[in-house]
């Protein structure tokens, strides 16, 4: 019960809402998508978050990290990815910027979480999350 509200506490400080089952992605924040010209993976299910005076969206997918990693770099090819401190971000900026650099980019995380069924009450297999993540502006 202590882990489930601190993993609820944390989603609410990020911005992001706990939701179980099929959720739908606002049609401003798939119009904000399409104008900045980052699409979700193929068939990824939306999960929570909103760009819509947040930063960032998550989606889960089936298919394995390494496929969804390679659709976004084929789509992106220019961008850069770091993958130095325990994660992948590919994002629209100087390679080996570190944080500094890509977070105030457009960037696109994916990684494996399985903690996703628990958390959003998605079906076991789908583990990979990607987050798409805006730079927040002032």
């Amino acid at each position: 019960m202590r882990n489930l509200l601190i993993v609820f506490l944390a989603c609410c400080a990020l911005g992001f809402s706990v939701v179980t089952g099929a959720a739908e992605l606002s049609a401003q924040d798939k119009k904000l998508l399409e104008e900045i010209g980052v699409p979700p993976y193929p068939d990824a299910q939306y999960v929570n978050g909103s760009l819509a005076g947040m930063t960032g969206v998550r989606f889960a997918t089936s298919d394995g990290v390494e496929k969804v990693r390679n659709w976004y770099q084929e789509k992106f090819p220019k961008w850069a990815v770091d993958a130095k401190y325990g994660t992948w971000i590919l994002y629209n900026g100087k390679p080996d910027g570190g944080p500094a650099e890509y977070m105030s980019k457009t960037q696109v995380m994916v990684i494996e979480n399985k903690n996703l069924q628990q958390w959003f009450g998605l079906p076991a297999s789908m583990t990979t999350e990607i987050v798409i993540m805006l730079p927040m502006i002032q």
